[in-house]
């Protein structure tokens, strides 16, 4: 698998693979490999396998490709190999099997449906064949063509889908003519399968029994399997009741089973790190990963018993190819860490997908398959199941009756909903029907009371089970639903087959719903008179009272009591009917533990309403809830810390809320995390753990289970930045579509605000009188753009929801009464004006382009006119800038203001206490020239006290912009979104209007080593300005500070809940509340829980925090954060800088023209004209160079700013240009005029020195000849001679070096040697002389040493007889060499031995009996000893250093009389140069 390698690396190996092939190649032995020596075999080599060409390949680098030779692997015989393999397994007919064996595989590949986990390759028939062998080892006497039979079907027919299973079977009887298979004996395991499933309250199908027999027979002869499915297909239940099965047949003895353990591991809930272990980065420690450790673990364990190791999650290219080797025959786990972990016999991989859709062919290969297919299921065994928990005192007959009502209504009713209802979010059957069971079981709780049932009519009892079947069914069948048509539809659909008359019914897509299966033969009919809904209203809006036993409208539930006056605006909700049914259905489904999830577009109110809702559950019963926020960055890490953060630890690997209660884990936008390559999603997955195994694996491996969680989601539908959610996660849930409110409703809501906000200011009936018109122009507004201005790349911010209309809502009640005339037309007119402020504030600011600005401001106008009956244009006639009767167009209505500015007593001290914006009025601003100059007033304020002043143009459209951003400020807990290109002025007016408002601006200082604590620090410090201060503050944020993308997380997160999760230690966490419940105390709250004084703390600083985003549109930055991070459009008033228009231009020129000095007014003014002349015809040809070629050029404020400051530079640098060049003139007449006047002193002077110039030349042309005569016969003819000796002595000089270089390269031979063994001279130790000493009869190789070594010292050998008897006088020198080595200076004597004065007789011994002696080398003498080693060398550097010194010798006596020749005629040369330089140097004088 070597292309599975990342691209970079296989560069690395490429060149690490040629060093070895060019040391092979030159024949090294060794050779220097990545900065280590290595030895080298020249048999070295190297193989790639792979697989080319799919999903998490790699195409190979050209360096690497040219140093391998390429063999493609054709696919093989199988039939031959097929054949040798059942030959081997004894298999008298083998050359016939194997035939049909392949030509199985053949016609399946040809006649079967395509399928991602369809494989008929090699491995796919090795198991058949080892099947076979297994089927042949049972039954030898079989046969053999059945026992073949039975393999191909025992391995393939679990995988088929069923409408491939009749072609198989047609395949396969073709193939076996005449054979009967007969069916397997299962019957003690399909017995103890049908128990566990009693146990377990299952429903043994014969389906399900079918695909549980065919998993155990895949586990027999295949160590890796898949369960493929979708899901309720039975794939967990299916291994669940085999493995407990194999324990019951254990325990009974039955056919040799040993029982069966089984881990679970979500891989797709953990990195790949933490899944198989990984190294730090830092530390470079290996940590071990989760499935290592059980992998582990399990194949150790030496139990006999069946194990098996399920990787339930979805299958990519990547995590699972890192098992290839333990799905092959290998058989072994290799880790990074370099452990191989060998897989035991009784052990099983077995993975549990939804399906193969991005899983390598290499992978399904090497897995067997079982697929499962839900509707052979099907919902039927799940009702019964759910009947049989109905206690007893529930009578058989109402149970029936309930079962009946599935049968008749559900079959049909799913038909239906698939085929013409569009839901908010996908969902299965199953699911559905299980959604409808749960919503019963909720609702009947009371049922479950067998006083309440005794004290009942048994009519009583079956009509609340059937009215509540009737009200479960609207809600979960058709409760999917994604718009109000889609319910309109459906409950027409479901009023005809209640009421037995679909026969008459024509569903929208022209689809009649009479088929027998559709309207079932005999089928039942709601026996209680009442069961039906009331046919006045919808299916929707009534619910069934248990007290009365009746139908009852929503609306009975509704509270309709006014808005108390204090509360603030945010905190405002209003119930409707709405609220009231989605409550009602997410109360009874958490009572019961049922998981929630709610699907609605943006603005319907999905977290406001779960939020309430969590506010009222019993504290005595539930822990504070835990509420996770989704975004596109989410990790499986964060969500697992922010739920494990808030559990206790209540005993070994069980975790849970405190003792004794239950807690609720709210996450809300479930599906926005992004979705990895191959789309998985592992926050969804981690989650999805939880509920199928009831926990997880923390970060030291161990599985910690979870108690008493309820999981509340909600999530807008499918698309844009939203992503769609695992089936096998949503089939857990009831899902809940919460659809836009229809008119009705919102008109009710915004006229409840409006009721409020009027009352709470004290206007008068003749405002109040215009509630309804306001209400109805804003919904129209609304409801136009959302169908008009919708989102595209260029425009991706066009996303309109409720919370737009809250916005102009919430500026529409700025205003206060006294600020309006006290006539009431007037009056009027004034209020029609601030509306059509708010919604342009609204709606307007965030248009990009000029025409869409101007089709919302036609549409306004039309508004205006239908809604309040007035003309737009005499309502703002004030604005027009030509008079009355000319048309209003956006450059007019950009003079329309509102705002409180304007009521600042005292510019420098806007945070004063009579000044704060709390204290000022909102009103309407028609005075542009006061406006200005109050603008510029604030401006000079704050440069005067900012330690960082702003040089700022004020103008129109600065103030424009500062004017918005301060209406937001004002706004409690509002936050914006500024947009625009670089230099458009977004950051520097954010902070003059943060000025102006009264707040602290903060901004992050971004560094090279800013770090993710040092931003959680920051966010901290913010939070606790506004939270524990209680001080406004202005987050100011632009999107050149995202070092990180998990930036943006937590401002998503402070957008939408006004808190970072988690961001507090617990015990700052505790000194925060301590100053928040003083605080509290002193404003007469009395808070007595932590839970209450963390939401005062949090509530404070929602209100006081301001979130200032400034973001560039330039790019697809924006477009993408925007969609995978929603708040910073739901929770953001948008505020779109356009380009710069031409008033802006020119006051900004004036401003940076302003400082010049020597400068007209005219000629400024022409200066500025051609500044803003060059930015727009530069601008207008980048647009047209854009729309003809395609290409953008940027034309920022920026830009123009720099063109100003390079036309300013550019004249100040010609300037001093000018001024430089005027100096150098002035300077040069000067010079000009002192030289003319030295020129007439200096003719004077001429003048009077000619005669003396005359007698000068005179003289000096004697002295020139007297000069000649020197040079001609005397200098010259000395050089000559001394040139003739300078050669004579170089030649000299040359012969010498010959001579010298002569002996140095024949000295170079001799001198290595001797240094050589002056240096092994040196390791030789005093111990090591004492050891040879101290020999009585040395070994030969010693004694010969130590006798050449007396030879060349001229020691004298002792005479002795001979030994051998033979009567003569020998020579023997080890009692001589003994007295040698007592001499303390031994070592000495030889290190200063006279080298070139050694006796020849002595030397030519020495060559003859001992240098040619085979014995007498080094090595030799190292076996006998080092110090023998060491004198051996010696003796040897001695003869070549003589042989040597022989050769030199004659030529170092030619070489001292060349030098001595040499120094005679360079000591005669000298003596004439000093004397030529004599006679030059005189030369020179004269």
């Amino acid at each position: 698998e070597f292309n599975r390698i990342d691209l970079e690396v296989l560069s690395v190996v490429a060149q690490q693979v040629l060093d070895i092939q060019r040391a092979i190649a030159a024949r090294q032995t060794s050779f220097v490999f990545e900065g280590t020596t290595m030895q080298l075999k020249w048999s070295a080599w190297c193989a790639i396998t792979m697989n080319p060409g799919y999903a998490g390949r790699t195409e190979l680098p050209d360096n690497l490709k040219a140093l391998f030779r390429t063999v493609a692997m054709m696919v093989p015989d199988y039939a031959m190999i097929a054949e040798i393999i059942l030959f081997s397994y004894g298999y008298r007919k083998a050359r016939d099997l194997s035939k049909k064996i392949v030509q199985c595989y053949k016609l399946c590949s040809e006649q079967l449906s395509s399928q991602d986990h369809y494989d008929y390759g090699m491995r796919a028939v090795m198991a058949v064949l080892r099947a076979a062998g297994n089927q042949k080892r049972r039954f030898p006497t079989e046969d053999e063509f059945k026992l073949m039979l039975r393999s191909i079907v025992d391995v393939n027919l679990c995988k088929f889908l069923s409408p491939d299973v009749p072609l198989f079977q047609g395949i396969i009887g073709d193939l076996f003519p005449g054979v009967d298979l007969p069916k397997a004996d299962y019957r003690e395991m399909e017995q103890a399968m049908r128990d566990v499933c009693a146990k377990k309250n299952l429903q043994p199908t014969e389906y399900f029994m079918t695909k549980t027999t065919q998993l155990y027979e895949m586990i027999v002869v295949r160590h890796g399997l898949m369960v493929v499915g979708m899901p309720f297909s039975g794939k967990t239940a299916s291994y669940r009741v085999l493995a407990e099965a194999l324990c019951l047949m254990r325990d009974r003895g039955q056919d040799g089973q040993l029982g069966a353990e089984y881990h679970v591991i979500n891989p797709k809930a953990t990195t790949m790190g933490q899944l198989y272990g990984q190294f730090d980065p830092v530390s470079h420690e290996w940590t071990e990963g989760v499935l290592a450790v059980i992998f582990r673990q399990v194949a150790s364990n030496t139990a006999p018993h069946r194990k098996w190791l399920v990787l339930d999650g979805p299958v990519d290219a990547l995590w699972i190819e890192n098992m290839n080797t333990v799905l092959d025959d290998n058989k072994k786990l290799c880790l990074n860490s370099g452990e191989i972990i060998q897989m035991s016999n009784t052990m099983n991989m077995i993975f549990e997908v939804m399906d193969l859709a991005v899983a390598s062919p290499a992978t399904v290969s090497r897995c067997g398959m079982v697929y499962v297919e839900p509707h052979q299921l099907g919902w039927r065994p799940l009702a019964i199941s759910w009947l049989s928990t109905f206690p007893d005192h529930i009578a058989q007959t109402h149970k029936d009756q309930l079962l009946a009502l599935f049968d008749w209504l559900v079959p049909v009713t799913l038909r239906f909903v698939r085929r013409e209802i569009k839901e908010a979010s996908g969902t299965l059957d199953s699911n559905l029907v299980t959604t409808l069971m749960r919503n019963i079981t909720s609702l009947t709780s009371h049922l479950a009371d067998q006083q309440v049932v005794d004290g009942m009519q048994p009519a009583q009892v079956l009509q609340h089970l059937e009215c509540t079947f009737v009200f479960a069914a609207v809600w979960s069948l058709g409760g999917t639903g994604s718009g109000n048509a889609d319910r309109v539809m459906f409950e027409q659909f479901f009023r005809h087959a209640l009421t037995s008359t679909l026969p008459d019914y024509t569903g929208p897509s022209g689809e009649r719903y009479t088929l027998p299966e559709d309207i079932p033969e005999g089928h039942t009919t709601l026996q209680s008179s009442n069961a039906m809904m009331p046919a006045e209203g919808s299916m929707y809006d009534f619910f069934f009272d248990k007290t009365s036993a009746t139908w009852k409208p929503w609306s009975t539930l509704v509270n309709t009591d006014p808005i108390p006056c204090e509360t603030p605006f945010r905190k405002i909700i209003i119930p409707s009917i709405d609220t009231v049914r989605y409550a009602y259905l997410l109360e009874a489904a958490v009572g019961k533990a049922q998981p929630v999830l709610l699907v609605g577009p943006t603005g319907t109110g999905k977290s406001v309403l779960v939020a309430s809702f969590l506010n009222t559950l019993d504290p005595d019963v539930y822990a504070p809830a835990n509420v996770v926020g989704f975004s596109a960055q989410t990790t499986a890490n964060m969500v697992q810390h922010l739920i494990d953060s808030k559990l206790d630890r209540r005993q070994k690997g069980v975790f849970g809320p405190s003792l004794g209660k239950q807690s609720v884990v709210f996450v809300d936008d479930l599906n926005m995390p992004q979705p990895e390559f191959y789309g998985a999603q592992p926050p969804i997955e981690l989650l999805r753990q939880y509920m199928d195994h009831g926990g997880w694996y923390d970060r030291q491996n161990a599985f910690r289970r979870i108690d008493d969680c309820k999981f509340v989601a909600a999530m807008g539908p499918p698309g844009g930045g939203r992503q769609h959610v695992t089936a096998r996660y949503l089939r857990h849930f009831n899902t809940v579509s919460m659809t836009e409110f229809d008119t009705a409703t919102m008109e009710r809501i915004f006229c409840s605000i409006m009721d409020w906000g009027l009352d709470k200011g004290g206007f008068g009936t003749h405002i109040k009188e215009m509630r309804d018109a306001v209400v109805q122009a804003t919904l129209d507004i609304y409801r136009k753009v959302t169908t008009s201005l919708l989102p595209t790349p260029a425009k991706s911010h066009y996303t309109f929801n409720l919370r737009d209309i809250s916005r102009v809502m919430q500026g529409f009640l700025l205003l206060g009464a006294q600020q309006l005339p006290a006539e009431k037309e007037p009056a009027k007119d004034k209020y029609k004006r601030l509306w059509v402020h708010e919604v342009m504030r609204v709606f307007y600011d965030r248009l990009v382009e000029p025409k869409d600005r101007q089709w919302l401001l036609d549409f306004v106008k039309l508004t205006v006119t239908e809604r309040f009956g007035s003309q737009f244009d005499v309502l703002f006639n004030h604005l027009a800038s030509q008079g009355k009767g000319r048309e209003l167009g956006i450059d007019e209505m950009r003079k329309l203001f509102f705002g409180d500015y304007m009521d600042i007593q005292d510019p420098s001290e806007t945070d004063n206490q009579d000044s704060a914006p709390s204290q000022r009025h909102y009103d309407e601003i028609s005075d542009m020239a006061k406006l200005t100059a109050a603008m510029e007033e604030l401006l000079s304020a704050h440069n005067e006290s900012s330690k960082k002043p702003m040089n700022l143009a004020i103008f129109l459209y600065a103030i424009e912009h500062v004017s918005r951003i301060a209406r937001v400020l004002k706004q409690p807990g509002a936050h914006m979104l500024c947009v625009g290109v670089g230099g458009s002025g977004r950051q520097s007016l954010t902070r003059l209007a943060s000025f102006i408002m009264g707040m602290q601006t903060f901004q992050i200082e971004l560094s090279k080593t800013y770090s993710l604590s040092d931003w959680r620090e920051d966010l901290k410090s913010i939070e606790r300005n506004a939270g524990e201060l209680g001080k406004p503050t202005v987050f100011l944020f632009s999107d050149t500070q995202i070092k990180n993308e998990s930036f943006l997380v937590d401002i998503n997160n402070l957008l939408n809940s006004g808190e970072v999760p988690n961001i507090f230690p617990n015990e700052e966490r505790q000194a925060l509340m301590e100053t928040c419940r003083q605080q509290s105390q002193k404003k007469g709250l009395k808070l007595e829980t932590a839970v209450e004084v963390w939401d005062y703390f949090l509530d404070t600083a929602r209100e006081n925090l301001h979130v200032v985003l400034c973001m560039s549109p330039v790019g697809d930055a924006f477009r993408e954060r925007l969609r995978q991070f929603p708040s910073l459009v739901n929770c953001c008033t948008i505020n779109w800088f356009p380009e710069w228009p031409e008033d802006a231009l020119v006051a900004v020129a004036q401003k940076q023209l302003d400082s010049l000095p020597d400068v007209s007014n005219e000629e400024r003014s022409s200066i500025v004209t051609i500044c803003r002349t060059f930015h727009m015809d530069v601008r207008h040809l980048s647009k047209q160079y854009r729309e003809e070629a395609g290409r953008i050029n940027y034309v920022t404020p920026t830009s123009y700013l720099e063109l100003l400051n390079a036309f300013t530079t550019l004249l100040g640098a010609k300037r001093a240009e000018v001024m430089a060049a005027k100096r150098r003139y002035e300077v040069g007449l000067e010079k000009l005029l002192f030289t003319e006047q030295q020129v007439v002193i200096m003719q004077n002077e001429l003048t009077d020195l000619k005669p003396k110039l005359i007698n000068t030349v005179a003289e000096t042309e004697r002295l020139m000849a007297t000069v000649q005569k020197e040079k001609t016969e005397v200098v010259e003819p000395k050089k000559a001679i001394v040139d003739v000796d300078v050669q004579k002595a170089e030649e000299a000089a040359n012969a010498a070096n010959a001579i010298k270089k002569e002996c140095e390269d024949a000295l170079a031979e001799a001198l290595p040697i001797l240094e050589a063994a002056l240096s092994a001279l040196d390791t030789i130790k005093a111990a090591d002389i004492k050891l040879v000493q101290s020999f009585k009869s040395p070994p030969s190789t010693i004694k010969l040493v130590m006798e050449a070594v007396c030879v060349l010292l001229d020691v004298r050998p002792t005479r002795l007889k001979d030994p051998s008897g033979s009567g003569k006088m020998i020579d023997d020198f080890w009692p001589s060499a003994q007295k040698v080595l007592t001499d303390p200076n031994f070592i000495k004597t030889l290190k200063a031995y006279d080298k070139d004065n050694v006796p020849p007789a002595i030397i030519e011994r020495i060559r003859e009996k001992y240098i040619s002696h085979p014995d007498f080398t080094p090595a030799n003498a190292a076996k006998a000893s080092s110090a023998a080693e060491g004198l051996c060398k010696w003796v040897t550097a001695m003869a070549s250093y003589d042989r040597v010194a022989k050769v030199v010798a004659p030529k170092r006596i030619a070489l001292a009389e060349a030098e001595e020749a040499f120094a005679k005629v360079e000591g005669e040369l000298k003596a004439k140069q000093a004397d030529l330089k004599e006679g030059m140097d005189r030369l020179h004088d004269l």
